[in-house]
């Protein structure tokens, strides 16, 4: 990336910690090459990047000469993002979930966009949107919005869940391009920004529909787009606070503090070791010392992960209802949003149990507090008071089965069957796939509280895996485990019989519970403008053909693409070109176009490494 570049994104940065800062003239940014192919890089090797767009064209192809005629239509002001191919995935609830997908043009254009509106919006010197925003964000995930509410949740006393009602489908387009506004003082970029909203999309028949709200999910700009929407929740969300909150402090539970000083006289009597004593001991440990529903103190907590939000309330449930009423009126009046009534509801957080990001929450456990054996300064043994109050967090069991049931891995009832559909996959692959289903739920629920509890999860995918493999190669279950072990331990050889590597079943031995063993967010991508310096450098969009040598002055040099190479075993062995990037570790190549022809007609085939022009590298 060109030092100009770099210092105008630094200086977007730089300029939008203040979130005053209104933006100018960004829409000559959309003519730096360099741009371009820090977008194509950070997009490349992405495998949903490959699928095409109405178009039927995807990334395999792209080159410098696409790059420049994009630029030449942003000068002209006459490029157009084509429409959408919509396609529609099943979600877990059993209904259909609506992605767009962009053509390979639209994406490189928008993720440049992305690009710029991220130094806007979100610079790492000082972001835009609220701290209580963590989805789609450098740093933020699921674990930064629930180690919140593990450490600075337990004095609430309700939770208001909402979910905004087909959120990505039902932004208004006037509404956003408002809000852009009060950032961004450049028409052409706005405009830029109303084509992409404008864009339609193609039904499942071919028809072409417009686009009269909303920013199709599956869109690289669409998560920044309904952020950035959404902020206007998040300073809502504040107003209130300033509103509603009130008080310094809780008043003191008189009830407890007269056994306070009941006991404190018996202390000093020297009874502790009465009946009276050990009662009042066992009394106070069930009560809070401070007054839970203190109608002169009110505090609101709040967090917004996409279009999923919570509010943790210490006040009482009339206020709670309030809140939840002008959180729909604001929604329906400025964004012209609604709840979704199902999903939106209200919890007491001492006696009821909430949920967020997949997560059970509650105050307390079944409104007993924990008593823990503590040691004194002298080295004396107590009891005392030590989690009474604070959050308690949990993986939903029942919930867990039943998304395992509906992918075929059990019954409803959580009994173990064989997943028929994988019976035909080679014992590796099968093996692979069991172990990230067991790992990718450990990773995600390592912090619960009933973290033993998903022993039960582990044995499901166990036993299933057994009769999965039990069904493959005709044997009883018993069998399986007496071949292959406890731990399905697969051995990949070589063509040779040299032993590669090995493939096991993941079966996790640690149920130590880890209660703040939270992820820290996405650390990969903290500066991206940094990034892209080294992304620009490495960049092989213009390099000559690796297979001829032929240089763009010679013939247009293009990329070629492949979605993705597997680890192969011997019984999987690539073929024709493929074997080359498979031995190179590369998805993508550059070549000339008449070689790129060749590739794709099969006549490098038989192709050696040792007969490329250069290895790129």
């Amino acid at each position: 990336m060109s030092h100009e570049t770099l210092e105008r994104l630094e200086t977007l940065q730089k300029l939008n910690s203040n979130k005053q800062w209104t933006n100018k003239d960004l829409y000559r940014l959309m003519y730096k090459e360099d741009l371009y192919i820090v977008a194509y890089e950070r997009i490349k090797s992405k495998p949903g990047n490959m699928s095409p767009g109405i178009d039927a064209e995807t990334l395999d192809g792209y080159s410098i000469n696409v790059i420049q005629k994009i630029i030449q239509d942003m000068r002209t002001e006459q490029f157009q993002f084509k429409p959408v191919r919509i396609q529609y995935i099943p979600k877990s609830n059993g209904k259909m979930r609506k992605l767009g997908i962009p053509s390979a043009r639209d994406k490189v254009v928008q993720e440049v966009m992305y690009i710029i509106l991220s130094a806007i919006y979100d610079s790492p010197l000082g972001s835009f949107f609220s701290d209580a925003s963590h989805g789609f964000r450098i740093d933020h995930s699921c674990h930064t919005a629930l180690r919140e509410i593990r450490s600075k949740w337990s004095a609430v006393n309700w939770y208001i869940e909402g979910d905004i009602q087909a959120c990505f489908d039902e932004i208004d387009h006037n509404v956003l391009l408002a809000i852009l506004q009060k950032k961004i003082k450049d028409e052409r970029f706005l405009n830029l920004i109303r084509k992409l909203l404008h864009a339609g999309y193609m039904d499942l028949k071919g028809n072409r529909k417009d686009s009269l709200v909303g920013t199709p999910q599956g869109g690289i700009l669409s998560p920044i787009l309904a952020n950035i929407y959404l902020h206007e929740l998040d300073e809502f969300i504040d107003q209130l606070k300033m509103k509603l909150e009130k008080g310094n402090k809780k008043r003191s539970n008189p009830v407890y503090h007269r056994l306070a000083n009941r006991k404190s006289l018996l202390v000093a009597r020297g009874e502790t070791k009465t009946a009276e004593f050990q009662q009042i001991i066992k009394h106070m440990r069930l009560l809070p010392s401070t007054m839970v529903n203190d109608p002169d103190f009110i505090r609101i907590k709040y967090l917004r992960y996409a279009d999923d939000w919570i509010i943790g309330l210490c006040g009482n449930r009339q206020l709670a209802e309030e809140i939840k009423s002008q959180v729909a009126q604001f929604l329906q009046a400025r964004l012209k949003l609604t709840l979704q009534k199902e999903k939106t509801s209200i919890t007491n957080a001492r006696t009821e149990t909430g949920f967020f990001l997949g997560t059970q929450l509650q105050v307390g456990r079944d409104g007993e507090p924990k008593v823990t054996p503590s040691v004194n300064k002298w080295g004396k043994q107590f009891k005392r008071r030590s989690t009474g109050w604070e959050t308690y967090m949990a993986a939903p069991l029942s919930r867990l089965i039943q998304r395992l049931s509906a992918k075929g891995f059990c019954t409803t009832d959580g009994k173990p069957i064989a997943k028929t559909s994988w019976i035909y996959l080679d014992m590796d692959q099968i093996v692979n796939l069991y172990s990230s289903t067991n790992r990718g739920i450990q990773n995600y629920y390592r912090f619960v509280d009933n973290w033993t509890q998903l022993i039960m999860v582990q044995h499901i995918l166990e036993i299933s895996l057994a009769r999965t493999l039990a069904r493959k190669y005709q044997i009883s279950v018993n069998q399986v485990f007496k071949r292959f072990g406890k731990g399905f331990t697969t051995i990949i050889k070589d063509k040779d019989g040299k032993v590669t590597h090995k493939v096991t079943f993941y079966l996790n031995q640690d149920w130590t519970k880890k209660r703040d063993a939270f992820h820290q967010g996405k650390h990969t991508e903290v500066d991206l403008i940094r990034s892209a310096i080294r992304q620009r450098t490495r960049s092989k969009l213009g390099m000559p053909c690796c297979i001829c040598g032929k240089t763009a002055i010679d013939e247009q040099i293009e990329m070629h693409h492949i979605r993705h190479i597997r680890k192969l075993s011997e019984k999987r062995i690539a073929t024709g070109f493929n074997q080359i990037l498979r031995k190179l570790n590369r998805k993508q190549i550059p070549v000339c176009r008449t070689c790129h022809s060749k590739i794709h007609g099969g006549s490098y085939d038989s192709l050696r490494l040792s007969q490329l022009a250069y290895v790129p590298r």
